[in-house]
Order: C-alpha cells, then structure tokens, then sequence
C-alpha cells in the first residue's frame, strides 16, 4: 500500500489523490456488525491514509515559500497530534455512551475530516511541479506568481524556481515512469539520499514513538494504572502535550537545524525510557507505590513532548528536502513503506513482549 500511492500522485496530481478512499473505508468499517467487516473497513481506510502520507507531504513541499518552506513541512506532520487530540476526547466522550454506539461514533467521526478534504480539495492550487512534469507551464508560473512573486510574473523567486523546475524534470525524465525506481540509487549521491530516508523512516518508528503510540494503554496498565476512563482522559492529554511540542519543534528546525533537534532529542528520549523502566518495575512490585505510577506516567507524557520537538515534524519535512524534486514522491513512497513494515514488526511483537517480560521492554 505504501509503495503503489507514489503512482496516484505522480499521475493523477498531487491534490486529487483519492480523498474519497478513506470515506468509503470509514464507512465500511463504521456499519460492520462483524469482526471482518471492521477489519476491511479499516484495511480500505489504511489506503486512504498511504495516498495522504505520500500526496500531502509532497504537495506541501512543492507549493511553500522557499523561506518558509521547513517550518510549513514541519507543520504538516504536526497535524497528526490535532487529529490524536480530537480522537482522544471523541473517544473518551463516546466511552460513557452504552452499547455499540460507544465505538460507532469515533468511527463514524473520521468522516468529519475526510469530508472536509472532499469538499474543498478542488480549490486549492494544483502542484507547480506537477504542472510543469505534465507541460503546463504557464498554469505553473500563474500559482507561482499569486502565492510567491507577490503578483509579479517577472519576480526572481518565480523565475528560479521555475528554471529549476524544468531543468529537473527534463534532465530526470523517469519521474514520470511510475514503475521506474532505478534514480533512487542509481548514483552516489542518490544513495545516501535514500539511506538518510530509510534511517529516518524506520527510526522514526524504532525508536519508541510507535510503542508509546500504541501501547500507551498497556503502558499505564503495566504502571498501575487501570482504571478506563482515566486511561482514555491521560491519553487524551498525552496528545496535547504532543501538539504543543511538535508544534514548537516546527518553528526550532530553521532556527536551531535539522541534526541537533534530531540527535539531542533522541539522547533524551533514551534517558526517559531507561526512567519509565525502572518506576514500572516499582509500580508492579508494590501496586500501593502512587508516586511510581504517577512518576512513569509523567514521563511517558515528557518523551512524547521531547519526541514530538525533535521528530515529530521533521519526519516528513526532512524526507521531503532530502530527495530531489523528480524522486520525491517515489522516495517519500518508499520512506513511507519502511515506516509502515517497522510499525507491523513492533505492532506484532510488543504485545507478546509486555506479556513476557513486562516493564523490561
């Protein structure tokens, strides 16, 4: 899934890459009265989500300001924490509902932005870039001139970039072959581009955020913590705090840099975890241990802020500048799928991992 959206993107433009996916998904799964409809439904919506993963980025990238263009990228990814914030207190909400209602309606609520996607798609502004690969140069000089030379057709910004544009795709033709992927390691330099989307791909995803992501209920029921609608109301915190953090660290790339944001914040995320392990094991031991509990929790709450600060918005947003414009979408493609296979190995093995060996994981 995550491999096929690069060829919807490339060909069928950026800003129209089936929108309409995840609202037939959700509604699939939102109307299952059986686990293997719910399960269709949600393998549908996961199409949705890969063609948004490569497309958005992408798109985001391609259209921003040079002068803005990190934090703007940086921004998308933060995005994710708005949807988990809304997803946390929907659920949480829903959870005093009786019957199947209290999982129907947070479902159900995914077509609320979806919804959203569909009916304003149409306005916003093709890719320049898209335009250009497909010959049309002149409707991409026109967005150019409206969003970056400030009405002047003839404004250097402009001008460059479409110089650039075009001198990139007729050099790297193969960008419209969407089978093609040779480019993404047929050079040197296309190598280690490819290695840098690989690390940040699969460390994005190794190095904690995905454990926390989805497993922070069994994390808190491993500190002591057990009780479900406090559960869902810590969860739900947790997703603001992320907010804020990726937010901030938006701002931070372009004044403070790419690398130190990414190595310093990781050291840190290291320091937490190693925490989060030894209260665990106090809170386990002696379940009447409150400030163990409280003490894990809160910093399960300090490394998503730490993690959404350094990573959060670069995930995307550094992919994004890695790759040259004609592999962009094909690279983002690949990040994406080897995002994705590292999530199925931790999603797969860390729940026979917390039965195991508990706070030790």
């Amino acid at each position: 899934m995550a491999l096929r959206p690069h060829m919807h993107t490339d060909r069928l433009r950026r800003r129209l890459t089936n929108p309409m996916v995840s609202v037939v998904g959700t509604c699939i799964q939102a109307t299952a009265n059986h686990i293997p409809q719910f399960l269709g439904g949600r393998f549908v919506l996961g199409f949705g989500v890969s063609f948004c993963c490569v497309s958005a980025p992408t798109y985001v990238s391609e259209l921003a300001h040079p002068k803005w263009r990190g934090t703007l990228t940086g921004l998308y990814n933060c995005m994710w924490p708005v949807g988990a914030f809304i997803a946390g207190w929907v659920a949480y909400g829903a959870s005093f509902i009786p019957g199947d209602g209290g999982w129907r309606l947070p479902v159900w609520c995914q077509l609320v932005t979806s919804g959203i996607v569909v009916a304003f798609v149409f306005f916003l502004p093709e890719s320049p870039r898209w335009l250009v690969a497909n010959d049309r140069h002149e409707e991409a000089a026109k967005i150019l001139t409206q969003l970056h030379g400030e009405k002047d057709p003839n404004h250097p910004i402009v001008q460059l970039q479409m110089k650039e544009m075009m001198a990139q795709i007729s050099n790297e033709a193969s960008d419209k072959k969407w089978w093609d992927y040779h480019e993404l390691w047929n050079t040197h330099s296309a190598r280690r581009r490819l290695i840098c989307v690989l690390g940040m791909a699969i460390m994005g995803q190794a190095s904690g955020n995905s454990l926390s992501s989805y497993y922070l209920v069994t994390m808190m029921n491993t500190a002591g913590i057990t009780d479900e609608k406090k559960v869902l109301a810590l969860n739900a915190v947790n997703s603001i705090l992320g907010l804020l953090g990726s937010v901030i660290g938006a701002r931070l790339t372009d004044r403070v840099g790419r690398r130190p944001l990414l190595i310093y914040s990781i050291l840190f995320c290291s320091v937490t975890f190693a925490v989060i392990t030894g209260t665990s094991k106090m809170a386990v031991d002696d379940p009447s241990n409150t400030n163990a509990a409280n003490t894990t929790i809160a910093f399960v709450f300090l490394f998503g802020v730490v993690f959404s600060l350094g990573w959060t918005a670069q995930q995307s947003m550094y992919i994004a500048e890695t790759l040259s414009t004609s592999t962009r979408a094909k690279g983002t493609a690949v990040g994406n799928f080897a995002s994705s296979a590292i999530s199925l190995v931790l999603a797969y093995s860390s729940g026979p991992a917390f039965e195991k060996i508990g706070y030790y994981f």
